[in-house]
């Protein structure tokens, strides 16, 4: 997988949006003007919130006036956990400015234009559209940066225990070095002087002598 199959956009499908209307007439009305999405219309507030919480969508169309609350105050819980998805007030109620200061990206006064509400909602959804590659993009950097990240952690990580296990190996070499220099009548404070330089002179020898044998065989 390359960057641009992460950046790729998604295979298009409907769109999905969530209308929070409790008249039934207007309810049915935004459900068959936009018929081309895939819509889902709920008629009060609790059921609204708890949706758009478990499920996804594309759009939000919101009536201020609803049972359990009003729209306001959904478009503001909707913004906790939902910052980008567009909102559309649909309201005869709520003054604009209010609910574009909630989070609305846009608002129309009531009664119901259908082709004011067509065109709004397929301009919000062109924006987000628009947004998409570079929200996709800044995805690709940000998993990019994570593992880079991450396997520095590691590599680190396996560095720092290579050379853990070449201090603990130098130990043991030089235990048993001294304990031969010992047996055989030489003098600690001899070893110590000496140790560095003979440790270094073997390791040379090991080695040299290692890749020889490699060149022969």
């Amino acid at each position: 997988m390359n960057k641009e199959d992460l950046t790729r956009s998604p295979r298009p499908s409907k769109k999905r949006i969530l209308v929070v209307e409790d008249q039934d007439g207007k309810r049915n009305l935004l459900r068959l003007a936009l018929g081309e999405y895939d819509v889902a219309a709920v008629g009060d507030y609790d059921t609204g919130l708890r949706m758009a919480k478990r499920q996804y969508f594309d759009l939000y169309v919101l009536d201020n006036q609803i049972p359990g609350g009003t729209g306001i105050e959904l478009c503001r819980r909707i913004r906790e956990f939902d910052p980008n998805t567009p909102i559309l007030f649909c309201s005869g109620s709520a003054d604009s400015s209010e609910a574009l200061g909630a989070g609305a990206q846009a608002y129309f006064d009531k009664p119901i234009k259908v082709q004011e509400v067509l065109w709004a909602v397929t301009e919000l959804l062109s924006t987000s559209a628009q947004r998409l590659s570079e929200a996709r993009h800044a995805e690709y950097v940000a998993i990019r940066e994570e593992l880079a990240l991450r396997f520095s952690g590691i590599r680190q990580s396996m560095e720092m225990a290579a050379e853990k296990k070449q201090r603990a190996l130098r130990k043991l070499l030089r235990l048993k070095a001294k304990m031969a220099f010992l047996n055989a009548g030489g003098m600690r404070g001899d070893f110590a002087r000496l140790w560095p330089a003979t440790y270094l002179d073997a390791a040379l020898n090991w080695e040299c002598a290692k890749r020889e044998r490699a060149a022969n065989d």
